[in-house]
């Protein structure tokens, strides 16, 4: 993923018609929101970005459209890493100024404009942007998940872990709270309380039990619990979804470490 998909979705956006209104509408706006969703229910798949992609074309305002397209770019960005391609988030950024030619103080447009700086950490810029929202009143789910992400790029997890719950407690459907609960999760390994965390985690899964890193993060906090066959069971699950380097590495450790247990464990890890 990452530069190599950035690569691939730049030329194509050249292709693709947008909608002429360059007003913000409310179907632009519900479109946009619908749009978004779809981004985070990436995984990986490219074809999901290129759904995305479709709907945003539905909308029939060009600024909110344009803006879910500085956000798919975001999604692509991602290396499996971690990290963003630089070019990913120099083009979510001039696509994003498209959007905020004629429309610059659409709080759900502009909060983007923060996301972009928080991935290539530009932490002092986003502060800027998030302390501007506030003061405009714009206190809303996006608002609360940026803030989130703002906290944990800072690597203060308590400051993450307050507002992904106030993003929780507003998210306007069941989809965005419970894709919230990953991120609490995430915040509760973060914080070391990882009791709280396995708990999350099994949570979040019983309702998307197909995402890999789900399985993935519940791997970790067993293994910080000194549990190592849940986490060689959650491990294989992960394994099974994707094939990815963190899950590799965490499958080798197991190993490395279970190295002289009999049984179930063996045969989960393939000994």
């Amino acid at each position: 993923m990452g530069q190599a998909l950035v690569d691939q979705i730049l030329p194509a956006l050249a292709r693709l018609q947008w909608p002429p209104n360059t007003q913000a509408t409310l179907q632009g706006q519900k479109t946009f929101e619908v749009g978004l969703d779809k981004v985070d229910e990436f995984r990986g798949d490219p074809k999901v970005l290129g759904a995305a992609l479709r709907v945003l074309q539905t909308s029939n305002s060009q600024p909110y459209a344009f803006a879910g397209v500085a956000y798919v770019l975001l999604a692509a960005a991602r290396e499996d890493n971690g990290h963003y391609a630089q070019s990913g988030l120099e083009a979510a950024l001039l696509w994003l100024e498209k959007a905020q030619e004629t429309e610059p103080d659409v709080p759900e447009i502009n909060v983007i404009e923060a996301l972009i700086y928080i991935y290539g950490q530009r932490l002092d810029d986003a502060r800027l942007v998030l302390d501007y929202l506030t003061r405009q009143n714009a206190a809303n789910y996006y608002l609360y998940r940026a803030e989130t992400h703002y906290w944990q790029a800072r690597e203060e997890p308590e400051q993450a872990l307050v507002w992904c719950q106030k993003a929780m407690g507003i998210a306007p459907t069941l989809p965005q709270r419970l894709r919230l609960q990953s991120v609490l999760g995430d915040l509760l390994l973060a914080s070391n309380n990882l009791d709280a965390a396995v708990t999350t985690y099994q949570e979040a899964l019983h309702f998307d039990n197909s995402n890999y890193l789900l399985w993935h993060n519940l791997s970790v906090a067993y293994w910080k619990q000194g549990n190592y066959d849940d986490a060689a069971r959650s491990n294989q699950r992960a394994l099974a979804l994707q094939d990815f380097p963190a899950g590799q590495e965490m499958a080798a450790a197991l190993k490395q470490k279970l190295g002289g247990s009999k049984g179930l464990v063996n045969r989960l890890l393939g000994r």
